[in-house]
């Protein structure tokens, strides 16, 4: 097939560092250049795709401080990818929040079948547009999320896919010095301070690491800094793979504290993958993703993450791995993609 991919343009493709949307498009763009199919990916011209590029911009919206109107380039790659639709059998779009919506209307009426996978989770402010635009393909990236919205044409549940063998297996944890690891977004809604928290209640140091954004410096500020003396709780800023991955496969714990209904996540998967059990709120797809009692635990508050995390040394760390390896892969995922394209193109 001739595929186009619609991607984010606030970072390149793949991400040097944070960018969850942009990894997956990387990793599923790749393997289907591998099955044989000739892929387009509309991406920030700095990107380094399998396949054809199609750059817009000369970098990625985050990396150039001198652009002051963002959206305008969104628009300029969505016009570009009209323009070109005759081009592909199936246009794929990924669809992220506030202005990444866009891609819905924008694309509407296309004689080229476009599929929106939905990367944000529904709220009150974009829940109108997608019931507006309800009969376009989409496609849920776990059944929680597609459980919010089921009035939704959905041609089907994808879950996300990684590598695993791309990251370092912790087989032990070194008794001398055992830590828990958070790895996310610094911002309210993540619940950096909920991980604070369990990790006080169960007496281990807590490694955190991730981007802060100037809209969330205040919450840094006021909630997550004065914990921080790099002997209970320490901030290791955003990390790249290698630093990543070093801290997940270290960990006795990845916590996972979310406190909005997330429709996936990457971390608790590339965690796993790392042999490093999750210990998570139970919202969003969680329950999805970590296997109860298997690959770590789900709890309810603070106090139950705390209490959950006591119960570490009953998982096995192999067992987490393998969980990620025969559920979340990159064969599966793109399996999972073709399907949901044959299925547009037979209408």
């Amino acid at each position: 097939m001739r595929i186009a991919h619609v991607a984010p343009l606030w970072e390149r493709v793949p991400p040097r560092g944070y960018g969850a949307v942009e990894s997956l498009v990387a990793e599923l763009t790749a393997a289907q250049v591998l099955d044989g199919h000739e892929v387009t990916v509309f991406a920030s011209g700095d990107s380094k795709v399998a396949g054809n590029l199609h750059g817009v911009g000369r970098t990625a919206l985050l990396a150039d401080p001198r652009i002051r109107e963002p959206e305008v380039y969104r628009m300029l790659q969505l016009l570009e990818v009209r323009d070109r639709a005759d081009e592909f059998d199936v246009v794929h779009s990924h669809v992220h929040s506030n202005s990444g919506c866009l891609a819905i209307p924008a694309l509407h009426g296309l004689r080229t079948p476009v599929i929106h996978t939905v990367h944000c989770f529904f709220n009150e402010d974009n829940a109108p547009l997608f019931r507006r635009f309800a009969a376009e393909r989409y496609v849920a990236i776990s059944r929680d999320q597609r459980s919010h919205l089921p009035e939704l044409n959905y041609l089907g549940t994808v879950h996300h896919g990684i590598d695993a063998e791309a990251f370092p297996f912790g087989a032990e944890v070194a008794s001398s010095s055992p830590y828990l690891a958070f790895l996310g977004r610094i911002r309210p809604e993540k619940g950096v301070h909920v991980a604070i928290e369990a990790a006080r209640h169960a007496g281990l140091p807590l490694k955190i690491a991730g981007r802060i954004k100037p809209s969330d410096q205040a919450y840094f500020e006021q909630q997550i800094q004065p914990h921080v003396d790099g002997e209970r709780v320490s901030f290791l800023g955003e990390l790249d793979f290698p630093r990543k991955t070093a801290l997940l496969a270290g960990a006795s714990a990845t916590l996972m504290t979310s406190l909005i209904p997330e429709p996936f996540g990457l971390v608790p998967i590339e965690s796993m993958a790392c042999g490093t059990p999750v210990v998570s709120l139970r919202t969003g797809a969680a329950a999805e993703l970590v296997r109860d009692g298997i690959t770590g635990y789900l709890s309810a508050n603070a106090q139950g993450l705390a209490d959950a995390i006591r119960h570490l040394p009953a998982i096995e760390r192999a067992a987490c791995r393998r969980h990620v390896a025969s559920e979340f892969s990159i064969r599966r995922m793109a399996n999972g993609y073709e399907s949901a394209y044959r299925t547009a193109l037979q209408g």
